[in-house]
């Protein structure tokens, strides 16, 4: 009687796992970034400069309610891509999208702050768009 070794599940290597998996990872940061940011205008509104004449001119309390909902979405899906759900790869491109929205919106309430947030919600579509999804759909 031969035993066979219990062998580790194969998981593809290479350029277009290192960038789901950087995807995940920055989605779960930003996720968090922004439920920081939605806590702090909600607890300290003078943290924020108030533009009346912004097109889109929220109350600093809506500003933190809106970036402390999308903060858990993007923790969410940035779990879900991590725990290798192909589910998350395909979720992961809507909310990125609406938080790039949200962040360029907000630029006058908080420049530096939108400024970072833009960059790693484009720095995650992209990690997203190049993983490839039709030849490793179970990654």
């Amino acid at each position: 009687m031969t035993s066979s070794p219990i062998t580790a599940p194969t998981r593809p290597h290479g350029w277009r796992y290192g960038t789901v998996l950087f995807a995940g990872t920055v989605l779960l940061i930003v996720g968090i970034l922004e439920f920081l940011r939605g806590l702090s205008a909600l607890f300290d509104n003078t943290l924020y400069v108030n533009t009346p004449r912004y097109i889109f001119a929220f109350d600093v309390t809506a500003w933190g309610w809106i970036h402390l909902v999308w903060g858990i979405v993007l923790v969410v899906i940035g779990g879900l891509i991590l725990a290798e759900r192909p589910i998350g790869r395909i979720l992961g491109l809507v909310p990125v999208s609406i938080s790039m929205v949200l962040n360029f919106a907000s630029l006058p309430v908080y420049p530096l702050w939108s400024i970072v947030l833009l960059t790693l919600d484009a720095l995650v579509i992209w990690a997203l768009c190049t993983a490839g999804f039709a030849d490793d759909v179970t990654y």
